[in-house]
Protein backbone atom coordinates (compact mmCIF):
# COMPACT_ATOMS: atom_id res chain seq x y z
CA UNK A 1 0.00 0.00 0.00
CA UNK A 2 1.37 3.61 -0.99
CA UNK A 3 2.25 5.92 2.27
CA UNK A 4 -0.75 7.84 3.09
CA UNK A 5 1.64 10.56 4.19
CA UNK A 6 2.76 11.27 0.27
CA UNK A 7 0.08 13.29 1.11
CA UNK A 8 1.98 16.03 3.63
CA UNK A 9 4.15 17.20 0.92
CA UNK A 10 0.78 18.19 -1.07
CA UNK A 11 0.98 21.23 0.85
CA UNK A 12 4.11 23.06 -0.18
CA UNK A 13 2.30 23.94 -2.96
CA UNK A 14 0.07 25.75 -1.34
CA UNK A 15 0.64 28.96 -2.76
CA UNK A 16 2.64 30.80 -5.80
CA UNK A 17 1.02 28.14 -8.41
CA UNK A 18 -1.06 30.03 -10.89
CA UNK A 19 -3.47 27.85 -12.94
CA UNK A 20 -2.98 28.50 -16.82
CA UNK A 21 -6.12 30.49 -18.73
CA UNK A 22 -5.33 28.91 -21.76
CA UNK A 23 -8.13 27.53 -24.07
CA UNK A 24 -8.49 23.98 -23.10
CA UNK A 25 -11.40 21.02 -21.85
CA UNK A 26 -14.52 19.96 -22.35
CA UNK A 27 -17.68 19.89 -24.50
CA UNK A 28 -20.79 22.27 -24.37
CA UNK A 29 -23.55 19.75 -25.50
CA UNK A 30 -24.15 19.91 -28.94
CA UNK A 31 -28.04 19.88 -28.55
CA UNK A 32 -30.83 22.74 -27.77
CA UNK A 33 -31.69 23.40 -24.31
CA UNK A 34 -34.81 20.86 -24.26
CA UNK A 35 -35.88 19.34 -20.99
CA UNK A 36 -32.64 17.09 -19.49
CA UNK A 37 -30.06 19.40 -21.48
CA UNK A 38 -29.06 22.92 -19.81
CA UNK A 39 -25.69 23.18 -22.11
CA UNK A 40 -25.34 25.67 -24.87
CA UNK A 41 -24.95 24.07 -28.22
CA UNK A 42 -21.99 23.96 -29.65
CA UNK A 43 -20.35 26.33 -32.31
CA UNK A 44 -18.45 24.67 -34.75
CA UNK A 45 -16.26 27.77 -35.35
CA UNK A 46 -14.82 28.07 -31.94
CA UNK A 47 -15.13 26.48 -28.80
CA UNK A 48 -14.31 29.31 -25.70
CA UNK A 49 -13.30 27.06 -23.11
CA UNK A 50 -13.19 28.54 -19.55
CA UNK A 51 -10.67 27.24 -16.86
CA UNK A 52 -11.80 23.24 -15.76
CA UNK A 53 -13.23 24.70 -12.41
CA UNK A 54 -13.11 28.19 -12.20
CA UNK A 55 -11.38 29.38 -9.39
CA UNK A 56 -10.65 26.01 -8.32
CA UNK A 57 -8.40 24.84 -11.00
CA UNK A 58 -4.36 24.02 -10.69
CA UNK A 59 -1.99 24.37 -13.14
CA UNK A 60 -1.44 20.23 -13.75
CA UNK A 61 1.76 19.07 -12.17
CA UNK A 62 2.65 14.94 -12.70
CA UNK A 63 4.37 14.77 -9.86
CA UNK A 64 0.89 15.66 -7.88
CA UNK A 65 -2.39 15.02 -10.06
CA UNK A 66 -4.84 15.76 -6.95
CA UNK A 67 -5.06 16.48 -3.77
CA UNK A 68 -3.28 19.94 -4.35
CA UNK A 69 -5.32 23.12 -2.53
CA UNK A 70 -6.58 26.04 -4.64
CA UNK A 71 -3.96 27.74 -5.49
CA UNK A 72 -5.10 31.37 -4.98
CA UNK A 73 -6.11 30.64 -1.31
CA UNK A 74 -4.29 32.59 1.15
CA UNK A 75 -2.77 30.16 3.82
CA UNK A 76 -5.14 31.67 6.88
CA UNK A 77 -7.98 30.05 5.27
CA UNK A 78 -6.41 26.94 5.16
CA UNK A 79 -6.22 26.13 8.87
CA UNK A 80 -9.36 23.80 9.67
CA UNK A 81 -8.69 22.35 6.23
CA UNK A 82 -4.72 21.48 7.48
CA UNK A 83 -6.72 20.44 10.15
CA UNK A 84 -8.69 18.04 8.15
CA UNK A 85 -5.85 16.99 5.96
CA UNK A 86 -4.38 15.24 9.47
CA UNK A 87 -7.83 13.35 10.25
CA UNK A 88 -8.24 12.40 6.69
CA UNK A 89 -4.76 10.67 6.52
CA UNK A 90 -4.37 9.97 9.96
CA UNK A 91 -4.40 6.72 11.08
CA UNK A 92 -7.22 5.48 13.02
CA UNK A 93 -7.43 2.86 16.37
CA UNK A 94 -9.71 1.54 18.51
CA UNK A 95 -10.39 2.71 21.84
CA UNK A 96 -9.24 3.60 24.03
CA UNK A 97 -6.01 4.83 21.88
CA UNK A 98 -3.28 7.08 22.67
CA UNK A 99 -4.57 9.82 20.89
CA UNK A 100 -8.43 10.58 22.05
CA UNK A 101 -8.86 12.28 18.42
CA UNK A 102 -8.10 9.42 16.08
CA UNK A 103 -9.63 6.68 18.10
CA UNK A 104 -12.88 4.78 18.07
CA UNK A 105 -12.10 2.47 15.03
CA UNK A 106 -14.41 0.12 14.31
CA UNK A 107 -15.00 -3.08 15.61
CA UNK A 108 -16.43 -3.79 12.50
CA UNK A 109 -14.34 -1.88 9.68
CA UNK A 110 -12.59 -2.42 5.90
CA UNK A 111 -9.95 0.78 6.46
CA UNK A 112 -8.10 2.40 8.89
CA UNK A 113 -7.48 5.85 7.14
CA UNK A 114 -9.86 7.38 4.68
CA UNK A 115 -6.44 7.56 2.66
CA UNK A 116 -6.40 4.05 2.80
CA UNK A 117 -9.02 4.22 -0.26
CA UNK A 118 -8.27 7.82 -1.80
CA UNK A 119 -4.49 7.52 -2.77
CA UNK A 120 -2.99 10.34 -3.73
CA UNK A 121 -2.83 9.12 -7.35
CA UNK A 122 -6.58 8.87 -7.68
CA UNK A 123 -7.34 5.52 -7.85
CA UNK A 124 -7.07 2.68 -5.33
CA UNK A 125 -6.00 -1.12 -6.26
CA UNK A 126 -8.90 -2.92 -6.43
CA UNK A 127 -9.26 -6.03 -8.55
CA UNK A 128 -5.96 -7.78 -7.57
CA UNK A 129 -3.54 -10.73 -8.37
CA UNK A 130 -4.57 -13.80 -7.63
CA UNK A 131 -8.01 -13.28 -7.17
CA UNK A 132 -7.80 -10.88 -4.29
CA UNK A 133 -9.88 -7.74 -3.69
CA UNK A 134 -8.21 -4.54 -2.65
CA UNK A 135 -8.90 -1.49 -0.70
CA UNK A 136 -10.49 -0.04 -3.93
CA UNK A 137 -13.49 -2.08 -3.73
CA UNK A 138 -16.40 -2.49 -1.16
CA UNK A 139 -19.45 -4.43 -1.29
CA UNK A 140 -22.81 -3.15 -0.46
CA UNK A 141 -25.59 -5.84 0.79
CA UNK A 142 -29.29 -6.02 -0.85
CA UNK A 143 -31.92 -7.30 -3.01
CA UNK A 144 -33.81 -6.03 -5.46
CA UNK A 145 -36.28 -4.83 -3.41
CA UNK A 146 -33.66 -2.71 -1.39
CA UNK A 147 -33.52 -4.90 1.66
CA UNK A 148 -30.38 -5.36 3.78
CA UNK A 149 -28.64 -8.80 5.46
CA UNK A 150 -30.51 -9.11 8.48
CA UNK A 151 -27.84 -10.26 10.21
CA UNK A 152 -24.80 -8.21 8.29
CA UNK A 153 -26.59 -5.27 7.44
CA UNK A 154 -26.50 -3.07 4.05
CA UNK A 155 -22.52 -3.37 4.29
CA UNK A 156 -19.96 -5.67 4.32
CA UNK A 157 -16.93 -5.02 6.42
CA UNK A 158 -14.17 -7.11 5.69
CA UNK A 159 -11.32 -6.46 8.54
CA UNK A 160 -12.07 -6.14 12.59
CA UNK A 161 -10.20 -4.28 15.24
CA UNK A 162 -11.02 -7.55 17.55
CA UNK A 163 -12.17 -11.27 16.62
CA UNK A 164 -13.15 -12.06 12.84
CA UNK A 165 -14.06 -9.73 10.17
CA UNK A 166 -17.66 -10.49 8.80
CA UNK A 167 -15.92 -12.04 5.90
CA UNK A 168 -13.69 -12.29 2.69
CA UNK A 169 -14.52 -11.67 -0.78
CA UNK A 170 -12.55 -13.03 -3.61
CA UNK A 171 -13.24 -12.27 -7.50
CA UNK A 172 -12.80 -13.93 -10.76
CA UNK A 173 -13.51 -13.19 -14.32
CA UNK A 174 -16.41 -14.90 -16.30
CA UNK A 175 -16.30 -15.53 -20.00
CA UNK A 176 -17.67 -11.83 -20.85
CA UNK A 177 -14.74 -10.16 -18.54
CA UNK A 178 -17.26 -9.22 -16.24
CA UNK A 179 -16.36 -10.05 -12.40
CA UNK A 180 -17.83 -12.44 -10.58
CA UNK A 181 -17.13 -12.12 -6.59
CA UNK A 182 -17.07 -14.68 -4.17
CA UNK A 183 -17.84 -14.29 -0.64
CA UNK A 184 -16.96 -16.14 2.23
CA UNK A 185 -18.53 -15.30 5.59
CA UNK A 186 -16.88 -15.42 8.95
CA UNK A 187 -20.80 -16.31 10.56
CA UNK A 188 -23.55 -16.48 9.32
CA UNK A 189 -24.30 -17.27 5.52
CA UNK A 190 -26.29 -14.44 3.65
CA UNK A 191 -29.59 -14.23 3.74
CA UNK A 192 -31.32 -15.82 0.63
CA UNK A 193 -31.79 -13.18 -2.09
CA UNK A 194 -29.25 -11.02 -0.73
CA UNK A 195 -26.37 -9.99 -2.92
CA UNK A 196 -23.00 -8.35 -3.22
CA UNK A 197 -22.91 -4.99 -4.84
CA UNK A 198 -19.26 -3.96 -5.45
CA UNK A 199 -18.65 -0.30 -5.18
CA UNK A 200 -15.47 0.98 -6.86
CA UNK A 201 -13.82 3.94 -4.40
CA UNK A 202 -13.95 7.26 -6.40
CA UNK A 203 -11.58 9.94 -7.05
CA UNK A 204 -12.59 12.99 -4.68
CA UNK A 205 -11.22 15.40 -7.65
CA UNK A 206 -13.78 18.54 -7.23
CA UNK A 207 -15.71 16.67 -5.05
CA UNK A 208 -16.19 20.01 -3.39
CA UNK A 209 -17.50 21.66 -5.99
CA UNK A 210 -20.00 19.20 -7.01
CA UNK A 211 -21.21 19.98 -3.17
CA UNK A 212 -21.75 23.83 -4.01
CA UNK A 213 -24.11 23.21 -7.06
CA UNK A 214 -27.63 23.88 -6.97
CA UNK A 215 -30.47 21.63 -6.70
CA UNK A 216 -32.39 24.02 -9.37
CA UNK A 217 -29.14 22.89 -11.94
CA UNK A 218 -29.54 19.72 -11.38
CA UNK A 219 -33.00 19.78 -11.62
CA UNK A 220 -32.72 21.36 -14.94
CA UNK A 221 -31.58 18.54 -16.32
CA UNK A 222 -34.01 15.93 -15.03
CA UNK A 223 -36.26 14.28 -17.72
CA UNK A 224 -37.88 10.97 -16.02
CA UNK A 225 -40.20 10.31 -18.35
CA UNK A 226 -37.88 11.58 -21.95
CA UNK A 227 -40.69 13.99 -22.86
CA UNK A 228 -37.84 15.14 -25.68
CA UNK A 229 -37.75 11.34 -27.13
CA UNK A 230 -33.77 11.06 -26.89
CA UNK A 231 -33.85 7.93 -25.23
CA UNK A 232 -32.30 9.80 -21.80
CA UNK A 233 -34.52 9.86 -18.95
CA UNK A 234 -32.31 10.96 -15.67
CA UNK A 235 -34.05 11.61 -12.77
CA UNK A 236 -33.37 13.15 -8.79
CA UNK A 237 -32.83 10.52 -6.45
CA UNK A 238 -34.84 12.09 -3.84
CA UNK A 239 -33.99 11.28 -0.21
CA UNK A 240 -35.15 11.49 3.31
CA UNK A 241 -33.09 13.37 6.05
CA UNK A 242 -34.45 13.83 9.42
CA UNK A 243 -37.42 13.80 7.82
CA UNK A 244 -36.98 16.28 5.11
CA UNK A 245 -36.92 15.41 1.12
CA UNK A 246 -33.47 16.32 0.22
CA UNK A 247 -32.00 15.56 -3.46
CA UNK A 248 -29.23 12.83 -3.17
CA UNK A 249 -26.17 13.45 -5.25
CA UNK A 250 -22.47 11.66 -4.18
CA UNK A 251 -21.87 7.92 -4.65
CA UNK A 252 -22.53 5.27 -7.31
CA UNK A 253 -26.41 5.69 -6.61
CA UNK A 254 -26.89 9.20 -5.50
CA UNK A 255 -27.47 7.98 -2.22
CA UNK A 256 -26.07 10.70 0.22
CA UNK A 257 -27.34 14.43 -0.03
CA UNK A 258 -23.90 16.66 0.71
CA UNK A 259 -20.28 15.86 0.97
CA UNK A 260 -20.99 16.52 5.03
CA UNK A 261 -23.13 13.45 5.09
CA UNK A 262 -20.91 11.55 2.32
CA UNK A 263 -18.26 11.77 4.31
CA UNK A 264 -20.32 10.70 7.84
CA UNK A 265 -21.66 7.76 5.90
CA UNK A 266 -18.19 6.74 4.77
CA UNK A 267 -17.09 7.37 8.57
CA UNK A 268 -19.20 4.64 9.51
CA UNK A 269 -19.91 1.94 7.24
CA UNK A 270 -16.15 2.06 5.69
CA UNK A 271 -14.40 2.68 9.74
CA UNK A 272 -16.66 1.71 12.27
CA UNK A 273 -16.82 5.35 13.19
CA UNK A 274 -20.59 7.25 14.65
CA UNK A 275 -20.86 11.03 13.88
CA UNK A 276 -23.76 12.89 15.31
CA UNK A 277 -24.98 12.14 11.65
CA UNK A 278 -24.78 8.65 11.80
CA UNK A 279 -24.71 8.15 15.86
CA UNK A 280 -24.80 4.22 15.31
CA UNK A 281 -21.77 2.12 14.63
CA UNK A 282 -22.58 -0.39 11.89
CA UNK A 283 -23.55 -3.60 13.75
CA UNK A 284 -27.29 -4.71 13.15
CA UNK A 285 -29.50 -6.36 16.19
CA UNK A 286 -27.93 -9.44 15.73
CA UNK A 287 -24.51 -8.37 16.38
CA UNK A 288 -23.37 -7.86 19.91
CA UNK A 289 -19.70 -6.79 19.00
CA UNK A 290 -20.39 -3.54 19.19
CA UNK A 291 -21.71 -3.24 22.07
CA UNK A 292 -19.41 -5.64 23.48
CA UNK A 293 -16.47 -3.35 22.83
CA UNK A 294 -15.95 0.76 24.02
CA UNK A 295 -16.16 3.39 21.73
CA UNK A 296 -14.40 6.76 21.21
CA UNK A 297 -16.95 9.11 22.61
CA UNK A 298 -20.61 10.06 21.31
CA UNK A 299 -20.25 10.51 18.56
CA UNK A 300 -16.35 9.42 17.96
CA UNK A 301 -15.70 11.62 15.02
CA UNK A 302 -17.30 15.31 16.35
CA UNK A 303 -18.90 17.82 14.25
CA UNK A 304 -15.49 20.04 14.15
CA UNK A 305 -13.90 16.95 12.87
CA UNK A 306 -16.49 16.50 10.57
CA UNK A 307 -16.52 19.71 9.26
CA UNK A 308 -12.22 20.32 8.95
CA UNK A 309 -12.44 16.66 6.61
CA UNK A 310 -15.40 18.85 4.46
CA UNK A 311 -13.47 21.80 4.68
CA UNK A 312 -10.08 20.00 2.86
CA UNK A 313 -12.54 17.95 0.78
CA UNK A 314 -13.69 21.08 -0.47
CA UNK A 315 -10.48 22.89 -0.83
CA UNK A 316 -9.07 20.62 -3.26
CA UNK A 317 -8.32 21.79 -6.67
CA UNK A 318 -8.76 20.53 -9.80
CA UNK A 319 -5.80 19.75 -12.43
CA UNK A 320 -6.28 21.82 -15.55
CA UNK A 321 -6.83 20.39 -18.77
CA UNK A 322 -3.68 18.35 -20.47
CA UNK A 323 -4.14 19.43 -24.11
CA UNK A 324 -1.21 18.66 -26.95
CA UNK A 325 -3.01 20.13 -30.12
CA UNK A 326 -6.13 22.27 -29.27
CA UNK A 327 -7.53 21.85 -32.69
CA UNK A 328 -8.25 17.82 -32.07
CA UNK A 329 -9.54 18.85 -28.18
CA UNK A 330 -12.42 21.09 -29.92
CA UNK A 331 -12.92 17.74 -32.62
CA UNK A 332 -13.05 15.50 -29.79
CA UNK A 333 -15.00 17.73 -28.02
CA UNK A 334 -17.66 17.78 -30.55
CA UNK A 335 -17.64 14.48 -31.01
CA UNK A 336 -18.21 13.31 -27.53
CA UNK A 337 -21.64 15.49 -27.76
CA UNK A 338 -22.28 14.53 -31.47
CA UNK A 339 -22.57 10.39 -30.57
CA UNK A 340 -24.57 11.62 -27.12
CA UNK A 341 -22.01 11.28 -24.18
CA UNK A 342 -23.21 14.77 -23.11
CA UNK A 343 -26.51 13.66 -22.96
CA UNK A 344 -25.87 12.43 -19.59
CA UNK A 345 -22.47 13.17 -18.71
CA UNK A 346 -23.36 17.06 -19.53
CA UNK A 347 -19.68 19.03 -19.59
CA UNK A 348 -21.29 22.08 -17.16
CA UNK A 349 -22.35 23.22 -14.15
CA UNK A 350 -22.40 26.42 -11.93
CA UNK A 351 -21.84 26.36 -8.19
CA UNK A 352 -24.57 28.69 -6.29
CA UNK A 353 -23.85 31.10 -3.65
CA UNK A 354 -21.30 30.57 -0.67
CA UNK A 355 -20.93 32.73 2.02
CA UNK A 356 -18.45 29.85 3.39
CA UNK A 357 -16.27 29.42 0.26
CA UNK A 358 -16.82 32.72 -1.76
CA UNK A 359 -14.28 31.83 -3.63
CA UNK A 360 -16.09 29.23 -5.19
CA UNK A 361 -19.31 30.83 -5.67
CA UNK A 362 -21.02 31.13 -9.54
CA UNK A 363 -17.63 29.14 -11.25
CA UNK A 364 -18.48 27.45 -13.91
CA UNK A 365 -17.20 24.12 -13.97
CA UNK A 366 -16.53 21.07 -16.46
CA UNK A 367 -16.98 17.53 -14.41
CA UNK A 368 -19.40 15.78 -17.01
CA UNK A 369 -22.18 14.70 -14.95
CA UNK A 370 -25.57 15.72 -14.39
CA UNK A 371 -25.93 14.37 -10.85
CA UNK A 372 -29.02 12.39 -11.77
CA UNK A 373 -29.93 8.35 -11.86
CA UNK A 374 -29.80 6.70 -15.06
CA UNK A 375 -31.25 2.84 -16.63
CA UNK A 376 -27.40 1.62 -17.72
CA UNK A 377 -29.07 -1.75 -18.96
CA UNK A 378 -29.36 -5.74 -17.01
CA UNK A 379 -25.42 -5.86 -18.11
CA UNK A 380 -24.62 -3.14 -15.27
CA UNK A 381 -27.43 -3.97 -12.74
CA UNK A 382 -25.94 -5.59 -9.65
CA UNK A 383 -29.08 -6.79 -7.94
CA UNK A 384 -28.86 -4.35 -4.82
CA UNK A 385 -31.52 -1.55 -4.96
CA UNK A 386 -30.31 1.37 -2.82
CA UNK A 387 -32.76 3.80 -1.84
CA UNK A 388 -35.04 4.73 -4.77
CA UNK A 389 -32.61 3.64 -6.98
CA UNK A 390 -33.30 0.35 -9.10
CA UNK A 391 -30.26 -2.57 -9.68
CA UNK A 392 -29.89 -0.84 -13.00
CA UNK A 393 -30.27 2.68 -12.25
CA UNK A 394 -26.71 4.66 -11.22
CA UNK A 395 -25.70 7.93 -11.17
CA UNK A 396 -23.64 9.33 -14.18
CA UNK A 397 -19.90 9.41 -12.82
CA UNK A 398 -17.91 12.91 -13.34
CA UNK A 399 -15.47 12.37 -16.14
CA UNK A 400 -12.62 15.49 -15.08
CA UNK A 401 -9.22 14.16 -14.92
CA UNK A 402 -10.28 10.89 -16.10
CA UNK A 403 -7.04 10.38 -18.34
CA UNK A 404 -4.86 11.21 -15.11
CA UNK A 405 -6.63 7.91 -13.34
CA UNK A 406 -5.96 5.73 -15.98
CA UNK A 407 -2.50 6.78 -16.19
CA UNK A 408 -2.53 4.92 -12.57
CA UNK A 409 -1.55 1.13 -12.51
CA UNK A 410 -4.21 -1.59 -11.89
CA UNK A 411 -6.90 1.51 -11.80
CA UNK A 412 -10.24 0.29 -13.33
CA UNK A 413 -13.02 1.90 -13.93
CA UNK A 414 -17.12 1.71 -13.89
CA UNK A 415 -18.86 0.20 -10.06
CA UNK A 416 -17.40 -2.77 -9.82
CA UNK A 417 -13.90 -1.83 -11.73
CA UNK A 418 -14.37 -4.53 -14.59
CA UNK A 419 -13.38 -1.79 -17.17
CA UNK A 420 -9.67 -1.65 -17.45
CA UNK A 421 -9.82 1.62 -19.68
CA UNK A 422 -12.02 4.20 -21.04
CA UNK A 423 -12.76 2.37 -23.93
CA UNK A 424 -13.63 -0.84 -22.31
CA UNK A 425 -15.61 1.27 -19.79
CA UNK A 426 -18.35 3.04 -22.98
CA UNK A 427 -18.39 -0.56 -24.35
CA UNK A 428 -20.13 -1.64 -21.07
CA UNK A 429 -22.35 1.39 -21.44
CA UNK A 430 -26.29 -0.40 -21.78
CA UNK A 431 -30.08 0.88 -21.40
CA UNK A 432 -29.67 4.58 -21.75
CA UNK A 433 -26.30 4.18 -22.97
CA UNK A 434 -26.38 1.98 -25.93
CA UNK A 435 -26.42 4.91 -28.10
CA UNK A 436 -23.64 6.35 -27.48
CA UNK A 437 -21.63 3.32 -27.28
CA UNK A 438 -23.52 2.22 -30.63
CA UNK A 439 -22.41 5.29 -32.07
CA UNK A 440 -19.27 5.09 -30.37
CA UNK A 441 -18.40 1.58 -32.06
CA UNK A 442 -19.07 3.10 -35.37
CA UNK A 443 -16.80 5.53 -35.32
CA UNK A 444 -13.99 5.51 -37.99
CA UNK A 445 -10.95 4.82 -35.97
CA UNK A 446 -9.56 8.19 -36.47
CA UNK A 447 -12.52 9.79 -34.79
CA UNK A 448 -12.32 7.32 -32.05
CA UNK A 449 -8.70 8.31 -30.76
CA UNK A 450 -9.86 11.94 -30.82
CA UNK A 451 -12.82 11.19 -28.31
CA UNK A 452 -10.72 9.00 -26.21
CA UNK A 453 -7.68 11.72 -26.41
CA UNK A 454 -10.02 14.39 -25.01
CA UNK A 455 -11.35 12.06 -22.70
CA UNK A 456 -8.14 11.91 -21.34
CA UNK A 457 -7.28 15.88 -21.41
CA UNK A 458 -10.51 17.11 -19.63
Amino acid sequence: MKNPYLFIAIFIMLSGCQFSNKKSDDSHNASTNTPGNTNPPLNSETINWKPVAGNATVEFDPSFSFLQFIPTLDLAELDNASKGRELFIGEWTAAPGSRPLLDGLGPLTIATACSSCHFVSGRTPSLEANGEVGLGLLFRLGDELGNHDPYYGGQLQTAATTGSSEGHVSWQFDANKKPVFTLTTNQMELAKGISLGPRLSPQLVGIGLLDLVSEQDILAREDEFDSNNDGISGRAHWRSVNGEKVLGRFGWKAMQPSLEHQSAGAFQQDMGLTTSINPNEPCTPLQTICAEQPNGGSPEVSDASLFAINDFLTLLAVPARRINDQNEFDQGSRIFADIGCAQCHQPTLTTSDSKQYPLLAKQLIYPYTDLLLHDMGEDLSDNVKEGDANPREWRTPPLWSLGLIEKVEGSRFLHDGRAATIEEAILWHGGEGSAANNNFVKLAPAEKEKLLSFLRSI
